[in-house]
């Protein structure tokens, strides 16, 4: 492995514990039973893709067809499209690489087909140390009542990871195993392992999740956001910071939005959670 790799995995496993101190008036929800997620599965033939396997199979079939079919192409501006299932496949599905479809869509696509099928899942970004650092990546994670704990899957990859005995792993597993450099990425990837597993190692430093996990997350309305952030720090000044690295190198006609979204951070609070209240399914 590189350099590089060896500093970020490196930053991991000295970073590696996390709070006990709780968050208050924390809440996580699962909305299976959104109505619109009986038109997501008829439209989609949901149930078919997923199979009748056990949930692990299931998680791994979707995740098969959103890469296949809901294809990255970013490298521009964000499609118009609304940030729920339906509206991105009927925008790209099975039509190649459509414009403005990114790691995020491809991430609420895969969460929220799975909760269509009865399977908890949630979708997370996934972020780096370094505030100047555009590079992020959004995932899922799906509790797989089998092997009763999370497991990360990547949609963008097609993968997942595992230990040395061929399990798979959790966000949190996976972080610990970077740090050791003792992981195995499963699944076809497109990529180069060795820069897939740097990637990860880069964008797993700390989390971002959302309180209510149901059709259309990213359009509910006063939805509250957590962080998971390693002990010793402080995720509301490295997300200052970011905005700050933003406004300095982004194009002119983007920055008053940056603009605001700096002065939106200096003045919320950050809701920090512990690594059980991350690991809850209720």
């Amino acid at each position: 492995m590189n350099n590089e790799y060896l500093l970020l995995s490196g930053a991991l496993r000295v970073f590696d514990n996390f709070s006990e101190v709780s968050c208050e008036n924390y809440t996580i929800e699962y909305d299976i039973n959104n109505p619109m997620f009986e038109l997501l599965r008829n439209q989609y033939s949901l149930l078919e893709v997923a199979g009748s396997g056990n949930d692990f199979s299931k998680a791994v079939n979707l995740m098969r067809w959103v890469y296949e079919n809901v294809l990255h192409c970013g490298g521009g501006a964000d499609v118009d499209i609304q940030r729920d299932p339906i509206s991105i496949l009927d925008y790209c599905f099975g039509k190649g690489r459509m414009p403005g479809i990114y790691c995020r869509h491809q991430a609420v696509v895969l969460s929220e087909c799975c909760l269509a099928v009865g399977l908890i899942a949630r979708t997370i970004h996934c972020l780096p140390f370094s505030p100047n650092d555009f590079d992020t990546h959004v995932i899922s994670m799906v509790y797989i009542n089998e092997l009763k704990k999370w497991v990360l899957f990547d949609q963008s990859n097609n993968a997942y990871f595992t230990d040395k005995n061929g399990i798979a792993l959790s966000p949190l597993e996976a972080r610990k195993l970077f740090g050791r450099d003792e992981i195995s990425v499963c699944q076809n990837i497109q990529r180069d392992v060795d820069s897939y597993k740097q990637y990860m190692a880069k964008n797993l430093f700390y989390i971002k999740f959302w309180a209510k996990n149901t059709f259309g997350t990213d359009l509910v309305e006063n939805q509250t956001t957590y962080h998971l952030a390693p002990l010793g720090f402080d995720a509301k000044d490295r997300e200052i910071a970011y905005c700050e690295y933003a406004i300095k190198n982004c194009p002119e006609e983007i920055r008053k939005g940056w603009e605001k979204a700096l002065d939106e951070f200096k003045s919320q609070h950050v809701n920090a959670v512990s690594e059980e209240q991350f690991l809850r399914i209720s």
